[in-house]
């Protein structure tokens, strides 16, 4: 078994999580991903004893955890509770049964410490983003200022009493009572005014739901929440729609979670009061937040400082390329020697282009165990539904045309129409020429770097030209004569072979 297995332990207010990293790395798929609803914030007041029947809910579910963690063979399992428990008049005696009972000892986080693990796993899946992060909980609402200027991405950070189980205990289903209560909350957390006009990331089981729904009423074609992003205007239309709702109108909604029923309303609520006091223009769910926080804390800072893209590509490849010492799937330095031969093409991308282009590289021999009449779309939807991270929906669209372009040069199908309309540039041109690239490269090459080597590309004079090295024009063969003029054509360009 590996002993860099590890496990981190959300025990919050509504459910109790685990989830198991097969190493540490951020971008690798759990191997473990398991909640509980215990309810351990359900009915408690402030400064309130925890339940008796949710803290044994609690407590067996954690023995559960622990006893799972051992046979799957996890080195260290990192524990940590919030809201419910940190406040609870008896959390002692609660922490005490889990130690006894689970073996498992359990950190208690502060409002701002669970605030900024939250923001830390969010920027770790979006790096470079910037705005506020919003986690809403059974207990609690954190927020943090997001700043890219700063070491660690992160500005201010403040917990609120606003948890969707704490508020229903204190104020019923009285809308007015509830507005005054969330607004009144909001009001003091002076610097959400320098919010204004920026992104707001959500993170929450909560707001989740209302995501998927929300998904579920457009008939959004791509069934992958994180990175979803949405004018906050929508956002906010839907919020008052779902905050009026009763309980027995969210039961006849099919795409309802049942788990979340009895706390949708009030976190549409929480969430349309937010967006009317901090004013984003735009919403983006998160699938990442404190667990992956928590996580953050067990790598070193060259493991934390990874592209989440490039990552979970590479660890994509890994799974699916042909071989990983010969193919152009991740063999050859990760994609970058394929990178680097397709550059001149792209001399005038920009920075984010070119790591588009690297994802595309490494994820390039995908398809190579589909039947050859269905790896296009097969390619495009692998892609489409992969784990990868560090990408909003817009670029995994281009990122899956690219891969689907990689196996065809033919431009329709209903895979490429249920997609493109959702990136900007419908045409998918970014696409296809990096996808006729790789077809040329990977068709040259059968997937070894060596032969590749043999042959250059230039963009002059109206053409794309691939250049030879003497007594080799003759290999380049019908196929990449064909695919050499389809990449041409995706420039608007003529194709040629040259003997250098």
């Amino acid at each position: 078994m590996m002993k860099d297995r590890l496990a981190v332990i959300d025990v919050g207010s509504n459910s109790v999580r685990m989830v198991v990293y097969p190493s540490t790395a951020l971008a690798s798929p759990p191997l473990f991903n398991e909640k509980a609803m215990c309810g351990l914030g359900r009915g408690q007041t402030p400064g309130g004893a925890l339940a008796e029947e949710a803290m044994d809910r609690a407590t067996d579910t954690i023995a559960r955890f622990a006893h799972v963690a051992t046979a799957m063979g996890v080195g260290v399992i990192d524990a940590a509770a919030t809201a419910a428990v940190r406040e609870a008049s008896n959390r002692d005696e609660f922490l005490r049964r889990i130690q006894a009972e689970a073996g498992i000892a359990v950190r208690i986080l502060s409002g701002k410490e669970e605030a900024r693990l939250s923001a830390r796993g969010v920027l770790a899946a979006s790096p470079g983003a910037s705005g506020l992060v919003g986690d809403l909980g059974g207990g609690s609402l954190e927020l943090s200022q997001l700043d890219p200027s700063q070491h660690d991405g992160l500005a201010q950070s403040v917990s609120l009493a606003l948890g969707t189980l704490r508020l229903a205990s204190a104020n019923g289903r009285d809308g007015v009572l509830l507005d005054q209560h969330i607004d009144a909350a909001l009001a003091d957390v002076e610097w959400l005014d320098q919010i204004r006009d920026g992104d707001l990331y959500i993170v929450g089981g909560a707001w989740r739901s209302l995501g998927r729904l929300e998904m579920a009423r457009n008939r959004y074609p791509l069934r992958v929440l994180h990175g979803y992003a949405l004018p906050a205007a929508r956002i906010a239309s839907m919020c008052q729609l779902f905050a009026g709702l009763s309980l027995e109108s969210l039961q006849r909604i099919e795409a309802a979670p049942k788990d979340r029923l009895d706390t949708l309303s009030l976190a549409a609520r929480i969430l349309g009061r937010l967006l009317t006091r901090c004013g984003a223009k735009r919403v983006v769910f998160s699938a990442h937040g404190l667990r992956e926080g928590m996580l953050l804390e067990h790598l070193s800072p060259e493991q934390a400082s990874v592209d989440p893209l490039l990552a979970s590509c590479r660890l994509t490849a890994l799974a699916a390329t042909r071989d990983a010492e010969n193919g152009l799937g991740h063999g050859h330095g990760d994609g970058a020697k394929l990178t680097d031969w397709l550059a001149p093409l792209f001399s005038s991308e920009s920075r984010d282009e070119g790591r588009m282009r690297l994802a595309a590289g490494l994820l390039s021999d995908i398809g190579w165990r589909i039947h050859p009449d269905e790896r296009p779309d097969h390619a495009m939807a692998d892609v489409l539904r992969a784990p990868l991270i560090g990408l909003d929906h817009t670029q995994r669209i281009k990122l899956a045309l690219a891969i689907r372009f990689r196996y065809t040069h033919k431009r329709n199908s209903r895979w490429v129409d249920r997609y493109r309309h959702l990136i900007e540039d419908e045409g998918g041109i970014w696409s296809r020429q990096v996808g006729q690239a790789l077809r040329l490269a990977h068709t040259l090459s059968g997937g070894v770097m060596e032969l590749l080597a043999q042959y250059r590309l230039s963009l002059d004079e109206g053409y794309v030209t691939l250049h030879c090295r003497p007594g080799t024009a003759h290999l380049v063969g019908e196929a990449a004569n064909k695919r050499l003029s389809a990449m041409a054509r995706s420039f608007e360009l003529q194709s040629r072979i040259l003997t250098d």
